[in-house]
């Protein structure tokens, strides 16, 4: 018998909270966020999940390259652009849409001689990642000449796009002054009326919904999973609108009698207070299940809340099976997804969402429903 880890992929899930965030998202136009591989959830997955997306935004070619194998056949968005001048023939051959936020980008795209679909001007209105910033630009007239020359030489329909990036979606203060920021940078940069422009991700989505635009960037509430930004509770309401993408399960390979006083796991962390049967899971640290969880973390046994004892190893877990005497080699254990979420565990183990979603390793058996 193989290993049982399986992380297993809802993808009517992904048709669910695509439905929610667009009722969210006015008329704005949605780039679901797969980067990451889909933040651990596989191309292969949101292809089919997310097929009523406008277009994917990804991070590197080879996802794209993926998507358009698999059938996906409207925009994509190369999120931060051009790593390497080289791959804007396959950028152009496979009709990639790209984000630029450096004149070195842009000046690669012009040098290509190639047509593309859409370039997306991305600026550092605030965030002080990625992005042309408007206190840092000199020669405006000669930048504002090697737009107009983009526009004409290498884009179908002559349009630019325009981005920027919140760095507090769930903050009105923080969006407006990075609003104007951006405002001021796209008039200097010579900006035209009826181009696209972009804002908001997930936060502001749910926040600050007046800055859904043309198009919007969700990416972890596609998933199921909350941000880390909660104001005033309002993000745990929008959650109950949404459903879990995945669910992360194992089997019982072992059970232990364990008696009063005796050490569970390395380190004996964890000593019995009384006699008690202890199941031992497959997962571990290197199936991506976080090492850092709290004593007392629940888990799902044959439906029923146990709390895993003891430090989590490589491979194995110990459930205490105090509320579950009934389980047997073979049980199936729930690590998250369905009925227990992934905030719960991420919470437990001072992780975020996003690390846990993108920290299951490959030695987990994926299974697409």
């Amino acid at each position: 018998m193989s290993r049982p880890a399986k992380l297993i992929i809802h993808t009517n899930s992904f048709k669910h909270n695509l439905n929610v965030l667009r009722e969210s998202s006015a008329s704005a136009r949605i780039w679901a966020c797969v980067k990451a591989s889909a933040y651990g959830h596989g191309i292969e997955s949101i292809v089919k999940g997310l097929k009523d997306a406008d277009g994917l935004a990804v991070l590197e070619v080879h996802e794209a390259r993926e998507a358009r194998k698999l059938g996906w056949e409207k925009p994509i968005l190369l999120l931060e652009g051009i790593f390497d001048r080289h791959e804007l023939d396959e950028i152009s051959s496979l009709d990639l849409q790209i984000v630029v936020h450096n004149l070195e980008q842009i000046i690669w795209c012009l040098k290509a001689e190639k047509s593309f679909r859409k370039i997306w001007i991305k600026i550092n209105s605030g965030m002080n990642r990625l992005g042309l910033k408007r206190t840092s630009l000199s020669n405006i007239d000669d930048i504002n000449q090697i737009l107009d020359r983009l526009r004409n030489q290498s884009l179908n329909n002559g349009e630019l796009g325009w981005m920027t990036h919140f760095a507090i979606g769930g903050s009105a203060k923080c969006c407006l002054e990075q609003e104007d920021e951006f405002l001021k940078t796209i008039s200097l940069l010579g900006f035209r009326q009826g181009e696209s422009v972009s804002y908001s991700n997930s936060d502001a989505i749910i926040f600050n919904p007046k800055f859904s635009s043309d198009w919007v960037r969700p990416g972890i509430l596609l998933y199921g999973a909350p941000t880390s930004l909660d104001p005033k509770g309002k993000m745990d309401k929008f959650l109950k609108l949404l459903n879990p993408c995945q669910t992360l399960q194992t089997q019982v390979i072992a059970i232990q009698t364990v008696k009063t006083g005796e050490g569970i796991g390395y380190g004996k962390t964890h000593i019995a207070s009384k006699d008690m049967l202890v199941g031992i899971a497959a997962i571990g640290y290197a199936d991506g299940y976080p090492r850092s969880i709290k004593q007392g973390t629940h888990c799902i046994v044959q439906g029923k809340r146990c709390q895993i004892i003891g430090v989590v190893s490589m491979d194995l877990i110990h459930i205490d099976l105090t509320t579950c005497p009934e389980a047997s080699v073979g049980s199936m254990v729930e690590c998250w997804g369905k009925d227990l979420p992934i905030l719960e565990v991420a919470q437990s183990s001072g992780r975020l969402c996003y690390e846990l979603f993108t920290g299951i390793t490959n030695r987990v058996t994926r299974v697409i429903t």
